[in-house]
Order: structure tokens, then sequence, then C-alpha cells
């Protein structure tokens, strides 16, 4: 018998977690016919929204606005082509903290892209070894995580992220590639995979950037959280014959 999990799904670039949540009922449906009752999936919106500069393949109109910001896009950081710097991200330390406190602990967390990025970052963050390089915004004292999967992720680009990956991250990872994937293609994600200790587990799937919906992938990520659930703890009832009491 093993207790009720909470998993938390961190959504991709310009997505939202209700779009998120929409785009995995599939593998959301197998998790809970498959996990103990009980179990929870927590969707949260990331605390950026983007302009409609920001969206990859934006064009503005002659008489639009550079700053105009979209309806509904959102992220958890914005790059820096120049210098590669990730801007944003004390804002959503600070606000993961919160989320962390107010809705965990969660048993582990599932990232799609920008948030399979983050998932890293945060599974590292949560470890003790990390413990003193953590940035000033991130307050939670949330357990770790235990376990980790993510579709097409990343590393942080450049030494000033390399306190994230030393030592390199202890927590049980499931990594997901799409053989062609253009968006973040294998070498980023095979970078990323580097970061880890261990042997960690990697699926390849025939497709490009999204998260394989089908049965065959959905099942393998299934059977890698139950291989790390917690069982719940059984106290055996002691009979007054076994117990050692002077009467």
């Amino acid at each position: 018998m093993a207790a009720p999990l909470k998993l938390l799904f961190l959504h991709g670039y310009t997505q939202s977690g209700p779009l998120f949540h929409a785009k995995t009922k599939a593998l959301e449906k197998l998790l809970l016919k498959s996990l103990p009752a009980g179990t929870t999936l927590t969707f949260p919106t990331a605390p950026h929204l983007l302009k409609l500069s920001d969206l990859p393949g934006h064009t503005p109109a002659s008489n639009e606005g550079g700053e105009e910001q979209s309806a509904d896009n959102w992220a958890w950081w914005r790059r820096n082509d120049a210098t590669g710097e990730y801007t944003g991200l004390d804002e959503t330390w600070a606000f993961l903290s919160k989320l962390l406190d107010s809705e965990g602990p969660f048993d582990g967390c599932i990232g799609f892209s920008q948030g399979g990025a983050l998932t890293s970052l945060l599974a590292s963050l949560l470890e003790p070894s990390h413990a003193p390089s953590r940035p000033a915004a991130f307050t939670t004292p949330h357990p770790p995580f235990r376990f980790g999967i993510v579709y097409s992720g990343f590393r942080a680009p450049g030494p000033r992220y390399d306190y994230f990956y030393e030592p390199k991250i202890a927590t049980p990872t499931l990594h997901f590639i799409g053989s062609l994937d253009t968006v973040v293609d294998e070498a980023r994600s095979l970078a990323l995979v580097q970061e880890y200790a261990g042997e960690p587990r990697v699926v390849y799937h025939p497709g490009g950037h999204y998260l394989p919906a089908g049965k065959q992938f959905a099942n393998v990520a299934v059977g890698f959280v139950r291989e790390h659930m917690k069982p719940v703890e059984v106290v055996e009832e002691v009979g007054v014959e076994d117990m050692d009491v002077p009467f």
C-alpha cells in the first residue's frame, strides 16, 4: 500500500498552467488511474506574462507597439540573447517558494521544455548539497523531490549557472527527448542529462517538441513514478499479551 502523491507540473515557454493541463490529459488520466487514490496534480502558471515581441516568430505590425503584452503566454524567465542571462529568476524563486509552502510537499516534479529545465534547477536547489548556493529569494524548507520527469529539457547556459549542477543533481530523473525536436535539439537535452549523478534514464520518442501522449511513453512515465513512490508504514497493533507491562 502506498500513500497518495502530490505531483507538480511545470509548463513550457509561452504556455500556462491550464494550457499545459489540457495538453497532458492523457498522461493525467493514466497517472490517476495507476497511482494511489487521492493523488493530486498541480499546474501553476509562471509569474511572467510575455510581451508580443517575446513570442517566437512574432513579426510586429507597423502600427503595433513592441511592448504590448500577449493575452495568455507566460514564462518562468526571459533569456537575454546578448548575455545568455535568465531575467526574472528571482521572481520565479519567490513564486515557487510560496507555492511549495502552501500546496506541498510535492513528491515529484514533471516539466516540459523551459519547465523541464526549471524542474532540474528546482530539484537541485532542494537537495541539501546545494543549500549553500540557494538564491536569497528561494526560502522554502520543502524537502527534496523523490523524482523528476523532464520532457525536452536543457541545461542553463554558461558558467553563471554552474552552481545548479555542482555537485551533480542526485534526484532520480527520467528524461524524454524527441528525435525530431528542432526547438530543443538532442545535444542540448543531453547536456542536461550529463549534469545528473549516476546513470539518469533517457527515453527517445520519434517526434518533435511536445510531450508524447502515446500509451507506450505514458506507461514509462507512470512506471518511473511508481518506482519512486513512498510506501505507507504499517504499524501493527500489539496485543496485551505481548506488552512488557508489570501485570
